[in-house]
């Protein structure tokens, strides 16, 4: 972006060193006073924006390198729920579905506006470079694009966001967030390798194995994951397992931007989706593994979540390429 780092850190009694240790943790504090120098600095009011469009896959670590590998837009948006905690604790994406269409939604964990306009900006706009590892990267993929804070003064700004994504943009929203047709979440990417997802996982994995402060999504999701083989999910039962009331389950996961069922789906829905590539297990017996009675019902909620039945979800993942 042409800024000097250095001199920039400096004002806040920090050197450059501390950026090129991988394990180091910046301060969120940091980063919301570096963004306001960069802002006085350069009088950039799409700063975030601007400075996404200069971001490469190797940015974000693991995710960066996992997204190239994925099969499609689906299973990135899970892998990031599921490990964007490895890369920082200032953000939460969330997959939402509304009538006929579906939302990659981004939050910021922040009681700074300023911060969080930018990051919003920078980590929507990052999000939106998928489309080029779709098999048709011109595909016109979003319907709109959602924040929750207002437009930019300029309609030059405006103008230009919106020439970036290529559709509509509609601020001052209850969330932030990618919307598009469901269909879009399954269609293929054209890097996908499912060899080298596998690699990427296990490394993942021990990645977050050698965290010390795995943080409260992160044990909430692996107790989940525990009750929902065990046929023992409910509200209650994953309180007791980590020690809280219900009640205080409750508020914990509100300070994280999600409810009881949205980590039940979101838990659920990988658990199935792993099933679905990685067995030959019969839809029926996968159903059962995963707490249905019947296998009408599992199909049915498959389909709200995906968009597709199993059976259509597994034929599609079997066409990939190995």
């Amino acid at each position: 972006m042409g800024l000097d780092l250095d001199t920039l850190l400096e004002r806040e009694g920090y050197n450059s060193s501390l950026w090129l240790d991988e394990q180091q943790e910046v301060p969120a504090l940091l980063l919301e006073k570096l963004l306001s120098h960069c802002l006085n600095e350069t009088g950039d009011e799409l700063f975030g924006f601007h400075l996404a469009q200069q971001a490469r896959p190797e940015g974000f670590g693991v995710l960066g390198y996992i997204r190239q590998a994925c099969q499609n837009l689906q299973d990135f948006i899970l892998l990031c729920i599921r490990y964007e905690h490895l890369i920082s604790g200032f953000g939460k994406t969330r997959l939402l579905k509304e009538p006929g269409r579906c939302v990659w939604s981004w939050s910021a964990h922040t009681l700074n506006p300023t911060f969080e306009r930018h990051a919003t900006e920078f980590i929507l706009t990052v999000c939106s470079t998928t489309r080029s590892l779709l098999k048709d990267p011109k595909y016109a993929w979003l319907i709109e694009v959602r924040f929750t804070h207002s437009a930019p003064q300029t309609m030059a700004a405006r103008k230009e966001m919106e020439a970036h994504f290529g559709c509509r943009i509609r601020y001052n929203q209850k969330h932030s967030g990618l919307v598009m047709l469901p269909e879009v979440l399954t269609l293929p990417f054209n890097s996908a390798d499912p060899g080298l997802m596998h690699s990427l996982e296990r490394h993942a994995q021990s990645l977050e194995a050698a965290q010390v402060d795995k943080g409260f999504y992160y044990v909430a999701y692996q107790t989940m994951k525990s009750l929902l083989l065990s046929k023992r999910a409910s509200k209650q039962n994953l309180a007791q397992a980590l020690g809280i009331s219900s009640r205080h389950l409750h508020r914990q996961l509100a300070r994280e931007h999600i409810n009881y069922r949205t980590l039940h789906d979101q838990v659920l829905l990988t658990q199935a989706i792993d099933a679905l590539s990685e067995s030959n297990r019969t839809i029926e017996d996968i159903a059962l593994a995963l707490g249905y009675t019947e296998s009408q019902s599992f199909i049915r909620w498959f389909k709200k979540q995906t968009g597709q039945t199993p059976s259509r979800y597994r034929e599609s993942t079997l066409s990939q390429p190995r």
